[in-house]
């Protein structure tokens, strides 16, 4: 079949009957803009990935160092932000860094024992792909 145009719409509608019978909208650019454009989860060692979405492979670069690299990268590498999430105890910090528009880097930091720990790392990112 041969497509002849464009569908083009700023509201989704629909009836949520199954749950509560009445009608609910959405702005599609909250759609656009709203949600993360990619999301991992990774165990400590760094040798695979237990989940992810728009995640290519995952590189261990080191302790405490893991680069999530993306299968669609951002417009640049300062034109999005991630977010972190994860870490072992209190004195863990997860720390994202802008490696490239198509790869980011997190960092798995103990506080208290001064020093890049391997933990399990979950991570997400928001902006605009290329």
């Amino acid at each position: 079949m041969v497509a002849h145009g464009t569908i083009a719409f700023d509201t989704l509608t629909t009836s949520d009957q199954a749950n509560t019978g009445t009608e609910k909208s959405l702005d599609t650019s909250y759609i656009f803009n709203g949600v993360a454009k990619h999301w991992g989860r990774t165990p400590a060692d760094g040798a695979s990935v237990h989940d992810s979405f728009n995640q290519s492979t995952l590189t261990d670069v080191s302790t405490g160092i893991q680069d999530f690299n993306l299968t669609n990268g951002f417009i640049g590498a300062n034109n999005y932000s991630a977010c972190p999430e994860g870490g072992l105890s209190t004195n863990d910090n997860v720390v994202c860094a802008h490696s490239s528009s198509s790869a980011i880097r997190v960092y798995a930091y103990d506080v208290g024992a001064s020093a890049y720990v391997d933990n399990d790392l979950n991570n997400s990112a928001f902006g605009d792909l290329a």
